[in-house]
This record gives C-alpha cells, sequence and structure tokens, in this order.
C-alpha cells in the first residue's frame, strides 16, 4: 500500500509490526549473549579470585617456614651443636650442661630419663623435657601425628579442637640472625668468633657471659614447632597452619601459640639425610666421619629422604627439607567436584562429601640447610 501524501508529501507511518519483532528479537538475542558472556566473565574470574588467593596462601605459609628450615643449626658465628653450653652468671659463668646432656633423649653411655637443663624454667620444658634447648637436633618432626616431645605437657597441646591428626609437625632450633640486648627472661645465645668451636653459651637470665662487640654477641635463641590445627582463629572447622615459638612470657621463657595462615590443611615433611654411605656397603665410610661420633659430616649430600619417624634419625645427619602443604579455599564452591587424588610423601587423600566442594593447591619445596656440618 502506498503511503498517503498531504499536499505532495509522503507521510512516514514508523514499524510495521514484522520489523518490530525482528528487531526485538535481535535485541533479545544481543542481550541474552551479553548477560550470558557476564555470567561467564564472573564466573572466570571468580574462580581466578579464588585460586589466586589460595596460591598465595600456600606462597605466604611456604615463605614463613623456608627461612626457619635454610638456618637451622645456626648457632651465631657457629653450626656445631657439640660446642654449645648452658650457663648461668658472668663471665665465665658456671656451666650448668653441655650440648649431650641437653638432649631431649639421653644417648650412651647415658641412660635412664632425660635430665632438665638445671635452672631452666617449666614453662621451656613445656613440649617435653629439655625441647626447647636440644641444640643437638636442629631439625625435627613427628609422621602423622601432634608429637613435639616426648613428654610434653598439657600446655603444649595444639590450639582449638586439636591438630589435624594425619598431618606432620616440623621443628627447627636456631640462632637470630640479628643480635640483640640481654634480657632476663630469654632464652638467648652468646656467640663468639673466635671460640665458635669450643663455646657457644646459652642463657637465660639476661647476663651476658663476655664482652659485646663485633667479635661476641648475643642473639636469641629460636625455637619454632610448625603443625595443623582443625581450627584456625576466626573459623572453627577451617584448618589453620600454626606454630607455637620459643618466645618470654611472664619473665620466663615459654612457648607461645600463633596462628600462621588460615586454610592450610596438611603439612607434610620428609628429611633429606647425608647417610655417609658413599660406596653402599651399610655402614658410615671412614672418611666421613670426622670425629668419630657415628654422625656423617661429609659433603652434605643427601642421600635418601626419609619420614620424620625414621629409626635412628636422631643419629644422622639433616642436610636438606622436602616439605608439602596442602591449602584450601575457605569457602564452599557450588557446582565444583574436587575428584583428583593427591599424593605426596606418605599421604594419599582423594576429598570426600562436602570436601569435595573446595578450591586446593598442593605447593612443595626441597630446601637445603645452610649450616649442615660439612668437611
Amino acid at each position: 500500500m502506498r503511503a498517503p501524501t498531504i499536499r505532495g508529501r509522503r507521510l512516514t507511518l514508523g514499524m510495521s509490526l514484522v520489523e518490530l519483532m525482528v528487531a526485538v528479537g535481535i535485541s533479545s538475542s544481543l542481550i541474552a549473549g551479553a548477560v550470558v558472556s557476564y555470567a561467564e566473565y564472573r564466573r572466570v574470574y571468580s574462580v581466578s579470585e579464588v585460586l589466586a588467593r589460595v596460591q598465595e596462601q600456600a606462597r605466604f605459609a611456604m615463605g614463613s617456614i623456608e627461612p626457619d628450615i635454610e638456618l637451622a643449626g645456626f648457632y651465631g658465628f657457629s653450626n656445631t651443636p657439640d660446642s654449645v653450653r648452658w650457663i648461668r652468671g658472668v663471665a665465665p659463668g658456671t656451666v650448668l650442661a653441655n650440648a649431650p646432656r641437653l638432649r631431649q633423649r639421653p644417648l650412651p653411655p647415658m641412660v635412664g630419663a632425660p635430665v632438665p637443663a638445671p635452672d631452666l624454667d617449666a614453662s621451656a620444658h613445656a613440649c617435653g623435657t629439655n625441647f626447647a634447648v636440644d641444640v643437638s637436633i636442629p631439625v625435627q618432626g613427628s609422621n602423622n601425628g601432634f608429637l613435639l616431645g616426648l613428654d610434653a605437657d598439657a600446655s603444649c597441646d595444639p590450639y582449638g579442637t586439636g591438630a589435624v591428626a594425619s598431618s606432620d609437625t616440623l621443628t627447627l632450633r636456631r640462632a637470630a640472625t640479628t643480635a640483640s640486648p640481654p634480657e632476663a627472661g630469654r632464652l638467648q645465645i652468646y656467640a663468639s668468633r673466635f671460640s665458635s668451636r669450643t663455646a657457644q653459651l646459652l642463657f637465660a637470665d639476661g647476663v651476658a657471659p663476655g664482652p659485646i662487640n663485633d667479635d661476641n654477641r648475643v642473639h636469641d635463641f629460636v625455637v619454632r614447632a610448625y603443625y595443623i590445627a582443625r581450627d584456625s582463629v576466626d573459623r572453627r572447622g577451617l584448618p589453620a597452619l600454626r606454630v607455637k615459638a620459643l618466645s618470654r612470657n611472664g619473665g620466663v621463657p615459654a612457648f607461645i601459640d600463633n596462628e600462621v595462615m588460615p586454610g592450610v590443611e596438611d603439612l607434610q615433611v620428609q628429611f633429606g639425610i647425608d647417610s655417609g654411605d658413599y660406596d653402599n656397603d651399610g655402614a658410615v665410610d671412614a672418611n666421613a666421619d670426622a670425629n668419630s661420633d657415628g654422625i656423617p659430616e661429609s659433603d652434605g649430600r643427601a642421600t635418601r629422604y626419609v619420614n620424620p619417624d625414621f629409626p635412628g634419625l636422631d643419629r644422622l645427619q639433616v642436610v636438606s627439607v622436602r616439605i608439602w602443604l596442602r591449602v584450601r579455599g575457605d569457602q564452599l564452591e557450588p557446582g565444583f567436584v574436587d575428584d583428583r587424588t593427591y599424593r605426596y610423601a606418605d599421604v594419599e587423600y582423594t576429598p570426600t562429601g562436602a570436601d569435595r566442594a573446595f578450591r586446593r593447591v598442593l605447593l612443595t619445596r626441597t630446601i637445603a640447610l645452610r649450616n649442615a656440618r660439612i668437611l
């Protein structure tokens, strides 16, 4: 039909119904596509954000532990625990115990139960007799269970509803890298550059056993035991990496329990040991034991990796630590199913039930001890 005219001009009647329906259909398709694209973008962004946060948590947790592993066995100017003495009083000080007497377990020819370090407050023994001062074992752990010292009391219990039963613990002992002023009630080590192989002195009375200068310094003694608790500070049921750290509390050395990172649901460790058996005859090579104490002190090579409950580990030198952290998101993700099986250390873990709806990352690292004793 021709459009009507007025005085010779054609009038515009607008769109026909068919044209309008076509336009509406096209617009609806564009809008629907935009909505779908936006929803998919939001989903991808949300997933990326969750993964980034979980990865960041894992890196932070690993970064907190790594320096302690690298520096384990650092005792000021020495990495030789045999030189450490427990003392009291001014120079030259009264020697109360040497390194063998500071051990958690007596070694032959010593027999019987360990003897607590004299004059060391009971609070420092809370995680086990001499747990705080066993300089002979700079790296220690327990396999699939919360076990720090052999005779820990209730004040060393894990946080909240307890520790994750299938997780390891990792304890590291060393001196702080920076010097500190003497402070009564804090466990410290007096390190001497020119007597580094004969006397590094542990004390807690705030009385430096000698001059303090560039060659004679006081360092805080660091003991940190990492474990996985079933609860985080802000949320019960969300596991967390925690640490029991030797500090000063109420004027005496004591262990303080702090959270490192929530969301860490498993910690596993294996120790790289230098067996000294380089000819594979089942015995420590003669040239690998410098002081004939049965502990290899050669080139620091890890000949094998073992779990923390490996028999006789306290008579072997740990030269590296292999560590795994399994970290999960803090929120369930509807529609996501984690059906992977995680195999690492001596663990085989497949999420079940509600745990399948969490995003996870598994971070592993092998870290060499800088202060392993070598010839």
